[in-house]
């Protein structure tokens, strides 16, 4: 048998996969050796296990994740699904490296905002304006937050509010691409959410301020130069997601007992309520089952983000990342809340 194992370099040589890489593989328990000797640790492996190796190093240079890559190992049946999403997460992070690139190039060759006009339909913005309000950040000192960012993709406008222990977006559909890259300040955003908005706005940029006109009356304000923050990589969190009926988790949360916490930052106070997401669904409260994932969230964002709607998903890919909420029936509306950190049991 030992005349047919295959040393670590020679594994090497034929599969493309370089020898500091398989002795990680094989410390992560993705490709092991079938042979280690005692005395010299030297790992031997088997024929058969060149063409694994090989995937391995395909998969290696597009990035794939080591679970993923583990769970295409594990389970081939499976690995068209996977390399389907990771292709998609690639193409997304693409695109948006070309916007960052675009606007680079705009803040190199640009020294004066040009004017810029489109318009926009009146009762789909409000309503995205709506939706997201309550993640808008009212902090002086985060200038960059105070407002609704409208982020123009091929045929939508996104619309973003953020301060930074949540994020809310969703869409408008437009015709074409709008062409805007900017933050509505607050003030603006209440304008129109207040106001009676029909047919369709027209939008005008100019010498720093935004005019939006259209049947209901005329909105303008100044615009801030401030970089939204990058945003995107968001909207693929929580790819596990749990069905929940919006109403039953509101009164559960009504119902369930809260932890007080104070943010260091500002000193803010909130009552925090730990939520179990497991095969079953979801439930308000500590839980003993080691299957039911556990988290920690602001009750108060949670119920703001949960609204008016009907059958919604929760979804969290482990304790520390953001707890996404979705609407299955308008997958452009997402509501993240970063967890709140548990350390002492309920």
């Amino acid at each position: 048998m030992e005349n047919e194992l295959l040393g670590i370099g020679r594994l090497s040589a034929l599969s493309g996969l370089p020898v500091s890489a398989l002795r990680f593989y094989d410390t992560a328990g993705v490709l092991p050796p079938v042979v280690v000797d005692p005395s010299s640790g030297y790992r031997y492996y088997l024929p058969s296990q060149v063409r694994p190796a090989r995937v391995v190093a395909h998969l290696r240079r597009v990035g794939l994740p080591l679970d993923d890559i583990r769970a295409v190992l594990a389970a081939p049946h499976e690995a068209p699904s996977i390399l389907a999403a990771h292709v998609g997460r690639l193409e997304a992070g693409l695109a948006d490296a070309r916007r960052e690139i675009s606007a680079v190039h705009h803040l190199l060759e640009t020294t004066e905002t040009p004017m810029h006009r489109c318009t926009l339909p009146a009762a789909d913005l409000v309503r995205a304006l709506h939706e997201v309000r309550h993640a808008v950040s009212d902090d002086p000192a985060e200038p960059r937050l105070n407002g609704v960012y409208l982020d123009s993709e091929d045929g939508l406008l996104r619309v973003v509010a953020t301060d930074r222990y949540r994020l809310s977006t969703t869409t408008v559909p437009t015709d074409g691409d709008p062409g805007l890259h900017l933050l509505l300040p607050t003030e603006a955003v209440d304008a129109l959410t207040e106001g009676r908005h029909t047919g369709t706005l027209d939008v005008v940029i100019d010498r720093g301020t935004i005019t939006l006109t259209g049947a209901g009356g005329t909105v303008r304000a100044e615009v801030s130069d401030v970089d939204f923050p990058a945003y995107r990589s968001l909207l693929e969190v929580g790819q596990q997601p749990v069905p929940v009926d919006a109403a039953a988790l509101r009164a559960a949360l009504d119902a369930g007992g809260t932890e007080t916490q104070t943010r260091e930052r500002d000193g803010v106070t909130f009552d925090v309520s730990r939520l179990g997401l497991g095969a079953d669904g979801v439930h308000v409260g500590p839980s003993d089952d080691p299957e039911v994932l556990v988290v920690g969230v602001n009750r108060d964002f949670l119920l703001q983000a949960l609204g008016s709607s009907g059958q919604l998903t929760l979804a969290i890919d482990d304790p520390i990342s953001p707890l996404a909420i979705r609407d299955p029936a308008r997958q452009d509306a997402l509501s993240i809340l970063m967890p709140v950190r548990l350390d002492q049991p309920a």
